[in-house]
């Protein structure tokens, strides 16, 4: 027996005694020499990564630089693209031996700048033009399929390659450099954009196994006692095909066998089969060390969309059917498994070893597991064929119809096949007649009972109870104060759109403008300008003078003649602020008790819409300017006011009564002191108006201030005395603002117009009327949706009943009323809708009842149909709804 190792698995060294030489070889070097790009692919374990070694060393003995990338070391799970191909250039630098000559480290740091190809390009530059400019270079890459399991496409990557190759008609360089790839994968699965593809410009290797003339140097192992090694080989190849794997290991098993053992001439091919048997076949998944056949079976059951028709395919190979090779998904699949191989247009099983290991029982073992119907099928070969419940329906028998096609089947599938669509095509026939029936039966009752349901009309009392339940809910909602803000902002709409009225005949304004204060030089203005408006005009005989301008503290020069002024003119009112931070008035009018507050009431959203007249502070009441101004003209025309009840007060034509907290729209307001809801009569344009300049020029109409109030006030914007109010309305750029002057004198003008002339004041309803009115709007929409019920119908009423209730409510606040709006739309919109919810439940409960009694009625005639008609009025039908059919159909029983 000779020392001859045979290596089972992995790559052959390149001097290993038991390599075989095969075509291959010679097509490979001749090729790479040529400089072609190679490709080597092909099934697992077939010699790829031996092949490669032997052909890189034969290369290197030549003087050329030769490198081997293995593409599992660099890896393809949880890898970016930088990653992978750094480590590409990473294996070139070790590979060729540039330790000490390029620092990677700063190199790729160069490189930062350019795409990660054309950092890989520009390092097959430098390996060519700077490290290696006059040697030949092969750049050989094994295991190029782990590249498919990659998150990013690497199609640049075998562009490059392309490249390399179509450089040499510009860069002589690149003639200098071969790749060879190796793996088990098609050219397809590398590269996507066929466009790019190198395939079409490369060479491709194939692998064919051994047979006996380039097998012969592996028969020097097998020389054993009395035996002939060309007989051994010779059987060893029947049994592997040449597969050269399998080869190397039987040559091994037969070695290590035959040491103490004589072969006989004659049998060698008996003793070959049976260590084939003991050692290869039988109990083949325990001893398939290193393993060989679970990764020809492991990758056929992986291969999960196209494991079924994989094994169809080679079901019909193992059952000697002629199949013509198609480049199929699944032939190729296959084929790259190393189950089968090409045989002059046809697939063939590889060897005797893979049609023995996975033989027909494998298969229909393997395709049991697959098919989705094999308990079904078993249970109702049980019953000798007859019970039909054990049959394949619907979608069931639709999956394994698909399942079934491009298979070879057994013939007791066909038979269950056949027999599942026979019950279905008689199940189908006799159903469709019963749906139809079915249809037609449903299809009358719904017609029937629509115009059955058509002229019932629900119980009247539901307007009621629903006008009541939306009308509490909106009074509820206007409490929690919701709707104060809309409230609001629909009473500013209705003083914006009421017509304008004319100047105030009893008040003039006298303004302090921009202009004035430009023209005084000063602010504030001082005491002696001060002292001559008073006095011009005082000498024109004004009703009252109010001076809206704060004089707490001296303003020099003329001091002492304004207090001379202010002592010597008894209709002059000053101002002071008493509530929040106080302003002290003048002094001398204050000890005269000629002073009025100028305190504004502010609401929530920064307006003004209520007047205060009075507050009380330490048992001391302190009256408004504007009350002030008003009762002194009002005591010149013998006008006084009487005492009807606690603060209510009859004054003239006008009855005066405090503002309450939740009047009107408004709900939880401040209402201390004696507030009043402000009627204006507009802005600075309705009342007559004088500057300061012109008075101090006496340049002022005859009988302009005479028998008339005179408000003297500030309407410089930079003096930042103004207020919002319902005329501050802008859809662009800021709201306008009124002057505080402004604000008083229409309070002024409120109080004489209601006493002197019967102008109304902004009246309120009590709490128990606006409810009714609430409720008289909430019925009204009630009632229109309950009496119309067409939906056209009912949208059209609600939109003019909305329309009468803001005329109603606009023509009472002309009146002095304001009366609620916003609750009323919300009762008379949401009652609308809540009934009309109300009477389509009832309706459809109706219909449905009536439905169900219509199809019970044709039970006696139609019993199955009449039970698919129930069966699709419920699947049309609400979760609630088939309940309520569940329920009928129980009561009946």
């Amino acid at each position: 027996m000779s020392n001859y190792q045979y290596q089972v698995g992995g790559s052959l060294s390149s001097n290993a005694p038991s390599y075989v030489e095969r075509q291959s070889d010679i097509e490979l070097y001749k090729a790479l020499k040529q400089g072609n790009f190679c490709y080597v692919l092909n099934s697992r374990q077939m010699g790829k990564s031996s092949l490669l070694v032997r052909t890189k060393h034969r290369l290197e003995r030549e003087g050329f630089k030769c490198t081997a990338i293995d593409m599992t070391n660099i890896g393809s799970e949880n890898i970016t693209s930088l990653q992978w191909y750094k480590g590409i250039v990473a294996e070139l630098w070790t590979g060729f031996k540039l330790l000490n000559k390029i620092n990677f480290k700063n190199w790729w740091k160069e490189q930062e700048s350019f795409s990660y190809i054309k950092v890989l390009n520009n390092f097959i530059r430098e390996l060519l033009e700077v490290q290696f400019p006059e040697d030949r270079l092969f750049i050989f890459i094994d295991e190029i399929d782990s590249t498919i399991s990659l998150d990013f496409s690497v199609d640049d990557f075998f562009a490059l390659i392309r490249f390399c190759y179509n450089q040499r008609a510009i860069n002589p360089n690149y003639k200098r450099v071969a790749f060879a790839i190796f793996g088990v994968a098609t050219p397809s699965d590398l590269i996507k954009d066929r466009n790019r593809t190198p395939f079409n410009i490369g060479q491709a290797i194939e692998l064919k196994g051994f047979d006996m003339q380039s097998a012969g140097a592996l028969a020097e192992g097998l020389k054993v006692k009395e035996g002939n090694s060309q007989e051994i080989l010779k059987a060893i190849l029947a049994w592997t095909g040449g597969q050269p794997f399998l080869t190397q290991k039987l040559c091994n098993l037969v070695t290590n066998f035959s040491v103490q053992v004589t072969i006989p001439p004659g049998t060698e091919a008996d003793w070959v089969e049976k260590i084939v048997r003991s050692g290869v076949i039988e109990r083949w998944e325990s001893q398939d060390e290193p393993e060989h056949l679970r990764t020809i079976r492991d990758r056929i059951e992986r291969s999960c969309k196209y494991t079924g028709r994989m094994l169809g395919i080679y079901q019909q190979i193992l059952q000697g059917f002629a199949v013509k090779t198609d480049d199929s998904r699944e032939q190729i699949e296959l084929l790259l498994s190393g189950l089968v191989v090409r045989q002059q247009g046809l697939l063939d099983v590889k060897n005797r070893i893979y049609q023995e290991v996975f033989n027909l029982d494998w298969v229909e073992k393997q395709l049991a597991a697959l098919r989705p119907y094999s308990q079904s099928l078993e249970a109702w070969e049980a019953t000798q064929r007859t019970d039909e419940s054990r049959l394949l329906r619907g979608q069931a028998l639709k999956d394994a119809l698909i399942w079934s096609l491009g298979k070879s089947l057994s013939d007791l599938d066909y038979q269950y096949l056949a027999a599942s669509q026979a019950l279905s095509k008689r199940e189908t026939e006799n159903a469709l007649e019963s749906v139809e029936q079915a249809n037609y039966i449903l299809s009358c009752a719904r017609r029937n009972a629509k115009k059955e349901s058509k002229r019932h009309r629900i119980w009247s009392g539901w307007t009621t109870v629903t006008a009541l339940g939306v009308a509490s809910f909106a009074i509820f909602l206007r409490l929690t104060g919701l709707f104060q803000g809309m409230e609001w902002d629909v009473l500013d709409q209705f003083f914006r759109l009421r017509p304008l009225e004319s100047p105030d005949p009893r008040i003039v304004i006298v303004t302090v403008s921009e202009t004035d204060i430009t023209q005084i030089g000063q602010w504030p203005i001082p005491d002696r300008v001060l002292a001559q408006a008073i006095k011009n005009i005082k000498a024109r005989n004004p009703r009252a003078i109010g001076l809206d301008l704060y004089r707490d503290l001296p303003v020099e020069p003329g001091h002492e003649t304004l207090v001379e002024i202010f002592k010597s003119t008894p209709n002059l009112v000053g101002i002071e602020k008493v509530v929040g931070s106080r302003v002290a008035p003048p002094l001398v009018l204050s000890q005269l008790g000629r002073i009025g507050f100028i305190d504004i009431v502010l609401d929530s959203d920064g307006k003004v819409r209520r007047g205060l007249l009075s507050v009380q502070r330490q048992q001391r009441v302190y009256l408004s300017l504007a009350l002030q101004m008003a009762l002194i003209y009002l005591k010149a025309e013998g006008v006084n006011a009487n005492q009807i009840e606690e603060n209510r007060y009859q004054f003239g034509k006008a009855v005066f009564q405090p503002f309450n907290a939740n009047d009107g729209g408004y709900v939880g307001a401040d209402a201390g002191g004696y507030q009043i809801l402000l009627n204006f009569r507009g802005l600075l344009d309705n009342f007559q108006t004088i500057s300061l300049t012109d008075l101090l020029n006496n340049r002022i109409a005859p009988g302009l201030i005479e028998n008339r109030i005179i408000l003297i006030g500030a309407t410089a914007e930079s003096l930042n005395d103004f207020f919002y109010t319902p005329y501050s309305k802008s859809l662009f750029g800021a709201a306008e603002r009124t002057a505080g002057v402004v604000i008083h004198a229409n309070l002024i003008g409120q109080i004489l117009s209601a006493v002197l002339d019967g102008r109304p004041l902004i009246n309120v309803w009590s709490k128990p009327k606006e409810c009714l009115w609430i409720f008289l709007w909430s019925f009204i929409g009630a009632a229109l949706t309950w009496r119309l019920q067409s939906l056209q119908a009912i949208a059209c009423s609600i939109l003019l009943a909305y329309l009468g209730l803001l005329l109603i409510a606009y023509l009472a606040f002309l009146q002095g009323w304001w009366l609620p709006v916003v609750p009323p739309i919300v009762g008379l919109v949401g009652s609308a809708i809540a009934l009309a919810i109300i009477i389509n439940k009832q309706l459809e409960k109706l219909q449905l009842r009536l439905i169900f009694e219509r199809i019970l009625e044709e039970s006696a005639v139609s019993p199955t149909a009449s039970r698919i008609a129930i069966e699709y009025l419920k699947q049309s039908e609400s979760d609630k709804n088939q309940a309520l059919i569940k329920q009928w159909m129980s009561n009946r029983r």
